[in-house]
């Protein structure tokens, strides 16, 4: 009776491994929740679902095309688009075309914020500097933004406005 059982055990879990050969990569894309929820994150993610092994560009991309779910929504203005990108030490730095420079305050932050999560998901990626047609902006506390302090800048942000 115990190995009967066994075996059915054994059976379901080795059924259950087996599954469609669906695209399983493990990036996410970052995007903002609607404004009309009025608690909880302020960026959510949905898969990336494109290819399995994807790059700056490709992730960039998919970031700019905006999310495939209704529950989030994108931060970047219409018309923005990846002039160049960088990778040195750790530090990707993005060259963004002239329309991100439009965003400012908690826009500006939620934006990058965006960009950063997703991009250091990349091997090799540790932080993230972003320009807008190669200028860096002065409104920002500091250039260079990795994911470790995302949580406390947007919960900053959203303290101190409050």
């Amino acid at each position: 009776m115990k190995r009967l059982i066994f075996s059915l055990l054994l059976l379901i879990l080795l059924l259950s491994a087996c599954g469609t050969s669906q695209n399983t990569s493990s990036f996410q894309l970052y995007f903002l929740t609607p404004s009309q929820v009025a608690h909880g994150p302020a960026i959510a993610s949905q898969p990336y679902t494109e290819t399995e092994s994807p790059g700056v560009e490709e992730l960039v991309h998919a970031l700019l095309e905006g999310p495939k779910s209704d529950d989030l929504v994108s931060p970047f203005p219409k018309g923005v688009s990846l002039l160049s990108w960088e990778l040195e030490d750790g530090l990707l730095t993005l060259n963004l075309s002239e329309q991100y420079g439009g965003l400012t305050a908690i826009s500006l932050t939620l934006a990058d914020y965006c960009f950063v999560l997703t991009l250091s998901q990349l091997d090799g990626v540790e932080a993230v500097q972003i320009q807008s047609a190669g200028h860096t902006y002065d409104t920002r506390s500091h250039q260079i933004l990795s994911p470790d302090e995302v949580y406390w800048d947007v919960q900053e942000v959203f303290t101190s406005d409050s």
